[in-house]
């Protein structure tokens, strides 16, 4: 038992090295309430969120914000996560929330040029309202297909920089979008869609490069041997006390990726073994 705990406690003791990724958007566009879906922001330097006043109809924005993750390598794991948007104009200086949404469906960003929140004339694969792609592929719900429950939420008032600081919901988005880069559509950015003029402006990538917004994601890179579930370069008696506290769990010791510890990863621990 001594020997168990004393294992388990160097295990504890031994930090993996953190790494780090600072990411500027790669698509960002506006969905903009319209029930023709004629109007896009693809290559504006802004996109919005919210809903704008009485002389803009009324209608609502939505962000559409998405970042390239292929640099960080394949099987490592997520632990942090933080976005920061520069908040360049707003309806009001009012205190509204601003959501992040993983979107469950891809969309566009084309041609279109436009330089308030009203848009420009939809150009080809453009995200409209209506589309995910202008004009021959449509939502399946009209303004987004995104899941309900936000990854993130903060305040914005005027101008300036904001960041909202890392949470479960955004390391579940992002290490999902590292384990299977297929389904990475982005997030919608969603503000508060029940009071006019609760619109907020932020800068898209095409903005000037100090405002463009940002991803930082730091994570930790997979072992070079499965087996060595604390990273230290051997197998050992470590590695064991590890996998059997974790035994019928999803891990540390998940070896094979089956989503339980058993005996098959037990055979790959001891098949590995250093003993060093």
């Amino acid at each position: 038992m001594a020997a168990a705990v004393s294992a388990l406690a160097l295990a504890a003791s031994h930090a993996a090295d953190a790494d780090q990724k600072v990411l500027v958007s790669v698509a960002d566009n506006t969905i903009i309430e319209d029930p023709t879906g004629a109007f896009s922001a693809g290559a504006a330097q802004y996109f919005f969120a919210g809903r704008v006043n009485v002389n803009g109809g009324g209608t609502l924005r939505r962000g559409a914000l998405r970042f390239d993750l292929t640099s960080i390598p394949a099987g490592s794991t997520i632990t942090s996560v933080s976005l920061r948007l520069y908040c360049s104009a707003a309806g009001n200086s009012t205190s509204q929330p601003i959501s992040f949404k993983r979107f469950t469906a891809s969309w566009g960003e084309g041609a279109s040029v436009a330089f308030g929140g009203g848009g420009a004339a939809a150009q080809s694969n453009d995200v409209t309202w209506q589309h995910r792609f202008y004009p021959g592929t449509a939502w399946a719900t009209p303004g987004g297909q995104f899941v309900a429950t936000a990854s993130a939420t903060r305040n914005v008032t005027g101008m300036g920089f904001y960041t909202w600081a890392s949470t479960p919901g955004l390391v579940a988005d992002v290490q999902g979008w590292v384990n299977a880069p297929a389904t990475n559509f982005g997030w919608c950015v969603q503000g508060n869609e029940g009071t006019m003029q609760s619109v907020k402006r932020f800068d898209s990538r095409e903005a000037g490069a100090a405002t463009r917004p940002q991803l930082t994601v730091v994570y930790t890179l997979p072992p070079s041997n499965p087996a060595d579930l604390n990273n230290d370069n051997a197998v050992n008696a470590v590695d064991l006390a590890l996998l059997l506290g974790a035994w019928g769990t999803a891990g540390p010791g998940d070896i094979d990726g089956n989503g339980t510890v058993n005996a098959a990863d037990l055979a790959a621990l001891l098949g590995a073994w250093t003993g060093v």
